[in-house]
């Protein structure tokens, strides 16, 4: 059993990079002792939820655990007992010095690398520094309008069911299309009421998906009325979107939220393109889809979705190593990303650029791939256990088709990081306007197993996004379906991220 005595007479390390830039740091703050930055480091990178990665060497400066923790009794007893709780966290049963000492050298070469970034957002000034430290401790400011609690409250949406007459309307013509139905549960979500439906006869539910758009004109709603499997014997789901004016919102507000949510422990790459038809944030792990297809036509809220997945990326940035490869044909979609500290290299907005950037990543890839086969492992994850620092690399195109048309060759380029990134820690979304079997290919549709469909306006489009009909459904205004990688069907409501609103998390 490890004493306190042992534990504050030990040495304790960093990396030699974390070293180098502490002491810059020390400068800036204006510390006269090393032990001041390295709390500071500390205190930044254990306010963090999530694990740090481990620290790649531990060859930079040593302290004494008297220096680190205090001489004072009060003082290294809150910190060994703050240290010791994030062990048993971890699994660690028993404090040992030799695990007490790695968790002070991962968690002081993340902070150093957090305060780096801080005082690079700050341009070197010490009172801005200090502003962003506050702001990251979630510490509050002057200005503030509302207490957290406030904003939490805000950030939940209402969900209820049904009334009876909703249920009896719905029988009612439920019967005139001949079918004969039981509603077993009600849902009025944010956009959509939702119906789960038990059907009496094998052979109700061709019949009401072959009467849908005529049930959808009886109730007078148009063609809007959708159909999916509920996983139960003779039971489907059938979802009536509601008035827009009846619409509860959907904004940043929620989508910080869904962020502050990510378990980092559980997920690689956790993304939030929205929430589900009860209003609960819809999060999954980008590195497992591994690749993602994301389509819709003009006003479907398509390029909202995509920052919104890009977005949700950035929020745990900090905390992952992670850096974003951006191609944006049109130049208008990924502007306010130009210049970012968290890009691979700058946006392409030509078809020269695209290529380069393609090329780049296919050579990175290539290169990955031999020196995990010198450290004998076969996934960015192993490696960065070992002596690797590559970050993991997110590649998103805003317009595919555009891409494609222009250059054959970046099909080729897609296709082979689609086949081979996922293990080089290399992932892919996809987004287009215009889906079709031309600007494409199978080969590459079949690497992108995770799809998100926005409204579209042809059934064929709808077929090209997730491989069958029911896209060209959806509401547009961020209505959507997502089909995951086990080819299971979501459907969700992607948050309303505003231009300024994306421009101030960019920051």
């Amino acid at each position: 059993m490890t004493s306190i005595s042992d534990i504050l007479t030990a040495s304790y390390s960093s990396s030699r990079e974390a070293d180098a830039i502490g002491k810059e740091l020390k400068k800036l703050i204006g510390a006269e002792s090393n032990y001041e930055i390295i709390r500071l480091a500390l205190g930044c990178s254990l306010g963090l939820e999530s694990f740090p990665e481990p620290a790649p060497d531990a060859k930079g400066g040593i302290i004494k655990g008297l220096q680190l923790f205090g001489d004072e009794a009060s003082c290294n007893y809150l910190w060994i007992g703050l240290l010791g709780e994030v062990l048993r966290r971890r699994g660690e049963e028993t404090l040992t010095l030799e695990a007490l000492q790695k968790l002070v050298r991962d968690h002081w070469h993340r902070g150093i690398f957090l305060l780096e970034r801080y005082r690079e957002e700050a341009g070197g000034d010490f009172k801005a520094f200090v502003d962003i430290l506050v702001r990251k401790a979630n510490l509050p400011e002057q200005g503030d309008t509302a207490p957290l609690s406030t904003q939490l409250a805000a950030a939940n949406l209402e969900t209820k069911e049904l009334d009876e007459a909703a249920r009896n309307t719905l029988l009612q013509h439920l019967r005139t299309v001949g079918v004969s139905a039981e509603i077993r549960e009600t849902l009025a979500g944010p956009r959509i009421n939702r119906y789960k439906l038990f059907l009496s006869k094998a052979n109700d539910r061709k019949t009401l998906e072959s009467h849908l758009d005529e049930l959808g004109f009886s109730l007078g709603i148009g063609n809007t009325l959708s159909l999916t499997d509920a996983r139960e014997p003779k039971t489907c789901f059938l979802d009536q979107p509601r008035p827009a004016e009846e619409w509860q919102a959907v904004d940043v507000v929620h989508f910080k939220r869904a962020a502050a949510l990510f378990d980092l422990n559980a997920m690689l790459l956790p993304v939030s393109p929205g929430v589900t038809i009860d209003g609960k944030p819809l999060v999954f792990d980008l590195a497992t889809t591994p690749h993602l297809l994301l389509g819709g036509t003009t006003g479907s809220g398509k390029s909202v979705c995509l920052n919104a997945l890009l977005l949700s990326l950035l929020s745990y940035a900090e905390q992952r190593p992670l850096r974003f490869a951006l191609i944006d044909p049109k130049q208008v979609e990924f502007s306010a990303w130009r210049g970012h500290r968290q890009l691979f290299r700058e946006v392409a907005t030509d078809t020269t650029a695209a290529t380069q950037l393609l090329e780049t990543l296919v050579d990175e890839m290539n290169a990955r791939y031999e020196r995990f086969s010198a450290l004998g492992v076969k996934d960015l994850a192993a490696a960065r256990r070992q002596s690797e620092q590559a970050p993991w690399i997110v590649l998103a195109v805003d317009e595919l088709a555009d891409l494609v048309m222009q250059d054959k060759a970046n099909e080729t380029l897609l296709t082979r990081l689609a086949q081979m990134g996922r293990a080089a820690g290399i992932h892919m979304i996809l987004a287009t306007q215009r889906p079709d079997a031309n600007t494409f290919s199978g080969t590459l549709r079949t690497n992108c197993p995770a799809r998100i469909a926005l409204r579209v306006s042809r059934v064929s489009e709808s077929k090209i996004i997730m491989d069958e009909p029911g896209a060209e459904r959806l509401q547009g205004a961020g209505d959507m379906i997502l089909r995951g990688s086990d080819g299971l069907l979501v459907r969700a409501h992607s948050y309303n991220i505003r231009s300024e609103d994306a421009t101030a998390l960019l920051r």
